[in-house]
């Protein structure tokens, strides 16, 4: 059924003499032999020997497939013709040859033909990572930076492209091995590598996409190995979330500056559209220079034309609006077109999200007034571009004073505002943010403590504190002016009746005393 080869190098040596030592392929058994021989001859005394660190595996038998593979060891290569023999016993059959004759770079190259571009995160993030770990295993990146290092050297300046701005990862020898030799402990040597180079949480990403590649080699590919390298892979400890909330009066001045920046806007939007006739004029003329002294005439006066009369269109103040109301993400924002806005049943339907569901957005009627006034001549509510975007923003907030506001600062901000008011149940808090898990929100719980508290004591009936009540004074406890509790109340609640409120005890005759103003009680019977 099974033979096991030992296809381990042949080695000769000669005691206390290390330069006699040769090693040999496991085909060269006569080179070996004859290298013996001529140390022999010296008089010497060499030793032949043989590692024993690749055994071959051959198992045959009929009806099943034939499965050659290699083992570090005697022992493991056992090991695994035993699991094979009980295996077939029970009718089970396993391939476990496929792992031994595929690196892990080819699992790379197939999960980026065959996996990758399935899953949403794909152009931004995986696609990128994997990329790199093939150009750094190759050492490509850093060919490329030390070319530029030796041409900036030598004339001041580099001719060769860099290609990418990331810094090349290290230690990725172990993805030229055999999936089925790839041990946790080769990864987290890369993840300790890959630390002294970029922050935590890009290794962690790093690290998802490496765990996705094995699950799928795994688990859909069928690559069989003794455990999942990724089994056991501690990841590297970070925190980064950010709990940045709007200040008293930062909100006023973020608003005002986005005002600031639809002016500019609006004032470049109406200075194109008067410069139509005048570059029509340029395209006729005879020289560049004539061209180009035309066309700075008339920008400046079209320009002056546009600043003293046009129509200013609050893109930039309804988007920032419209991420406070609606805690929308931003590539959300950015796709969603005017053929999902229902402005009348005031919601905004969003065919893709970055969990990969669908969601509407429940859109306040203040929101509604402010997307209204946005001119629909274009397919999207926000017609702007990433980099666009990110510019515009970066001069609100230095506008502003707030440079330390990230554009994703105000969905949590958003959220947090809906949490605050207590009005909304978990399950309405999941449906606004969109979130996926609702252990994301455990953010936002301590928002809710003080309105769920006092929903508590309303739905258990819990009246007010007596500290709420009353005041200690002089060493005795007095009931609050303005509690609206009569005595006939506190004689209800207590179980009493109210005695006479004189000095005298019951049946005495008070006559003109002075009246007493302490309340007696005695106990009803």
């Amino acid at each position: 059924m099974a033979s096991i080869t030992n296809r381990s190098r042949f080695f000769v040596s000669v005691r206390n003499n290390d330069a006699h030592y040769r090693e040999f392929p496991f085909h060269r058994l006569a080179d070996a032999k004859a290298y013996h021989a001529s140390l022999v001859a010296q008089k010497l005394k060499p030793t032949l020997g043989q590692f024993e660190d690749t055994i071959e595996i051959r198992i045959r038998q009929k009806g099943y497939p034939d499965q050659n593979h290699t083992a570090r060891s005697v022992a493991e290569a056992e090991d695994m013709v035993e699991t094979l023999r009980q295996e077939r016993r029970r009718g089970l059959f396993r391939d476990y040859t496929k792992a031994h004759q595929v690196t892990f770079v080819d699992l790379i190259r197939r999960y980026m033909a065959e996996e990758g571009p399935k899953h949403k995160g794909w152009e931004k993030v995986e696609q990128y990572k994997c990329r790199g770990w093939l150009e750094d295993v190759s050492g490509t990146l850093a060919k490329r930076i030390e070319q530029r290092t030796a041409e900036i050297a030598a004339t001041g300046r580099a001719t060769t492209a860099r290609g990418a701005m990331r810094q090349p990862a290290t230690g990725l020898e172990w993805m030229e091995k055999p999936f089925a030799q790839v041990q946790t402990t080769d990864i987290e040597g890369y993840i300790r590598d890959r630390l002294d180079i970029v922050a935590p949480a890009t290794v962690d990403r790093d690290v998802d996409v490496l765990s996705a590649i094995c699950n799928v080699a795994i688990a859909v590919w069928k690559y069989r190995v003794d455990e999942n390298p990724m089994t056991g892979v501690r990841r590297p400890r970070y925190f980064n979330e950010r709990d940045r909330r709007l200040k008293p009066g930062e909100e006023a001045r973020l608003f005002a500056a986005a005002r600031e920046e639809d002016g500019l806007r609006s004032i470049d939007l109406h200075t194109e559209a008067l410069m139509a006739p005048a570059r029509d004029t340029a395209a006729r003329l005879s020289t560049t220079y004539r061209k180009k002294a035309h066309l700075k005439a008339a920008l400046v006066a079209c320009r002056a034309q546009a600043e003293a009369g046009h129509d200013h269109i609050p893109l930039y103040e309804a988007f920032v609006s419209f991420q406070v109301m609606t805690a929308a993400r931003r590539g959300e924002a950015l796709n969603l077109t005017w053929d999902y806005v229902d402005l009348d049943g005031q919601t905004a339907y969003l065919p893709e999200t970055k969990n990969g569901r669908a969601r509407k957005l429940p859109l306040r009627a203040d929101l509604i007034a402010i997307l209204a006034m946005l001119p629909r001549d274009q397919a999207r509510v926000f017609p702007l571009g990433t980099d666009a975007l990110d510019h515009a923003w970066a001069r609100m907030t230095e506008r502003a004073g707030l440079a330390d506001l990230h554009l994703h600062d105000l969905r949590h901000e958003g959220i947090s505002r809906v949490a605050e008011t207590g009005l909304f149940s978990l399950v309405d808090l999941q449906a606004f943010s969109g979130h996926r898990d609702t252990r994301m929100l455990l953010r936002y719980a301590h928002l809710c403590t003080k309105q769920l508290a006092d929903r508590l004591d309303a739905a258990f009936g819990v009246k007010a504190r007596q500290s709420d009540l009353t005041v200690v004074h002089r060493g005795r406890r007095r009931l609050r002016a303005g509690t609206g509790l009569t005595l006939a109340a506190i004689a209800g609640d207590f179980g009493v009746e109210v005695a006479s409120n004189t000095d005298g005890g019951p049946g005495r005759d008070t006559g003109d005393m002075p009246q007493s103003n302490v309340i007696a009680f005695r106990r009803a019977d």
